[in-house]
């Protein structure tokens, strides 16, 4: 078996030397001219690569130049953007030596006494205006002084029916300046000092104080004062004036807040306003001159709450609910009358929501009292240019023990309900510093050239108060020991012009009915009648 594979494998061998052989063979036996084709064919495959190869090289050169005109353009452009710099430092350096220069004259006018306003904030002050309102700053922004004005000029009469069985049988005619204040207004960092004058009074013609406080804002979003304040005891309270619906709060806010809140208060404590809430809590004293006509023997003492939230608002919404509630431990101690009887009094009354004529046709007189608490809340709501708002509150007084006479816990309350409309479309903002709503701003100002027209809003309120408590009709109070302060009603129909962000003009018609027996619960006092009246304002 071996020798035969051997065999076979040698004859494989010579078989495939004959197959490459034997065709050579016969090609090294053919014609030259044949061989002669095959080169020239060769030579030709040859030209048509070089060819080829030779366009390959001109392309790439063609690239080359390409790429170098691009390199040499990127220089330009760098050269070129070298050289702008250059120029900006030099225009740089020009305005620093201009600047130097500019202080150099400022310091030379400043020596020789003249100061002139063009150069006043390269002397370190800013003079702006925002809001109408003229403010100087430091340069850097940590001190400032700005001064600001309120103006309410108020004119009107009342329609009535002349009865001398009415306790006021002819009101007044005419006209009051309302409100005529200037604020001054001091920061130094997070610290902040207010200090308002008021030239306008219920009747004007004497210069009073609305407030003068210290304020500290450093730790956001608190803000805690000391000193003359007002702290806001409900929706309507903290509106600011200049913003109400009506030439008036309605009687029943007049009265609550002159429990222990109320403008020009002694306050200590602090108040918290975020975008959601409004909290504060305050310390209360006596108000404003209450040392004058006769010094006090003991100042009142006071607490006064409120919480206000916006559960829901966006662009066209804005909800709102609060509560609130007074206190008054101990109120001023007079020097006259019985220790622990009558040296402590209260006494709460009001006019017919328009301040021209100033009798209080409810009034509870002096109420001899140990304390007084007050609470209530306030519900509201905006969309665009329409607001609904109504609060309801509650007072209650703790009589002094009087001898022979009971002495009960007296009870007042009132409430109201406010509807709004801006005619003009511009949206009611809600003021979050104060929880409460403010004033629209006009879209198109008054412009005779312009044919802007400013802003129009129509009001409407039904605002009711009730004095009366303990008492019997027919029965004087003084057996019973309640008293007949009275009860008022008052409707409101208001149109407001804005002209533009700090004018505001007024017209108001009012029906007023008042329910009121004499002290012997046996005469009727109390009338009702209709007032026509009209504001103009100013503020910034």
């Amino acid at each position: 078996m071996g020798s035969k594979s051997g065999t076979c494998r040698k004859c494989s061998v010579l078989l495939a030397i004959g197959t490459y052989v034997v065709p050579a063979a016969a090609a090294a036996q053919s014609s030259p001219i044949d061989r002669i084709d095959a080169i020239e064919r060769q030579i030709r495959g040859l030209q048509s690569e070089l060819q080829q190869l030779k366009g390959e090289l001109g392309l790439a050169k063609q690239q080359l130049r390409q790429s170098r005109s691009e390199a040499q353009r990127a220089q330009d452009q760098l050269r070129e953007a070298r050289e702008a710099a250059e120029r900006a430092r030099q225009d740089a350096l020009r305005a620093t030596t201009a600047e130097t220069r500019a202080e150099q004259a400022v310091a030379q006018v400043q020596a020789a006494g003249a100061t002139p306003p063009a150069v006043a904030e390269a002397a370190g002050v800013k003079v702006s205006m925002p809001e109408g309102r003229p403010t100087m700053a430091s340069a850097d922004g940590r001190v400032s002084l700005a001064i600001g004005g309120f103006t309410q000029f108020d004119m009107g009469g009342y329609f009535q029916n002349v009865n001398q069985n009415t306790q006021f049988p002819q009101l007044n005619n005419g006209v009051n300046l309302r409100r005529g204040r200037l604020y001054f207004i001091g920061t130094f960092d997070d610290f902040r000092f207010n200090i308002t004058p008021d030239f306008g009074d219920r009747p004007d013609g004497a210069v009073g104080l609305f407030e003068a406080n210290f304020n500290y804002t450093g730790i956001k979003p608190l803000t805690f004062t000391v000193g003359y304040f007002h702290p806001f005891v409900a929706l309507d309270d903290a509106t600011f004036p200049g913003n109400t619906l009506f030439l008036e709060r309605p009687s029943i806010v007049n009265i609550e807040r002159s429990v222990a809140a109320g403008i020009e208060r002694a306050s200590l404590g602090a108040n918290a306003a975020t975008e959601d809430y409004f909290a504060s809590a305050y310390l209360t004293g006596p108000r404003f001159g209450a040392q004058q006509p006769t010094l006090l023997n003991g100042e009142q003492l006071g607490l006064v709450g409120r919480l206000a939230v916006r559960p829901y608002h966006d662009d066209d919404w804005n909800l709102h609910a609060g509560v609130s509630g007074q206190m008054v431990f101990r109120p001023n101690v007079t020097a006259n009358g019985i220790p622990g009887v009558s040296r402590t009094t209260l006494d709460f009354g009001v006019d017919a929501e328009l301040e021209i004529d100033f009798n209080e046709l409810v009034n509870t007189g002096s109420l001899s009292a140990s304390g007084a608490n007050a609470y209530g809340g306030a519900l509201g709501a905006s969309w665009r240019n329409f607001l609904v708002m109504s609060e309801y509150y509650q007072i209650n007084v703790n009589q002094s023990k009087l001898p022979g006479l009971p002495s009960p816990t007296l009870g007042f309350n009132g409430g109201y309900v406010d509807l709004a409309w801006v005619l003009t479309g511009e949206p009611i903002p809600y003021d979050i510093t104060r929880a409460a709503w403010s004033r629209p701003k006009p879209l198109h100002p008054f412009s005779l050239g312009d044919g802007g027209i400013g802003a129009w809003e129509i009001a409407a309120r039904y605002s009711a108060l009730n004095l009366d408590s303990n008492v019997i009709p027919g029965v004087p109070q003084s057996v019973t020991g309640g008293v007949y302060g009275g009860q008022q009603q008052v409707a409101s129909l208001a149109l407001s012009w804005y002209p533009n962000d700090w004018l505001r003009f007024i017209l108001q018609f009012q029906h007023t009915n008042v329910n009121k027996l004499n002290s012997a619960g046996t005469v009727q006092i109390g009338q009702h009648f209709e007032t026509l009246a009209a504001r103009a304002q100013a503020a910034w």
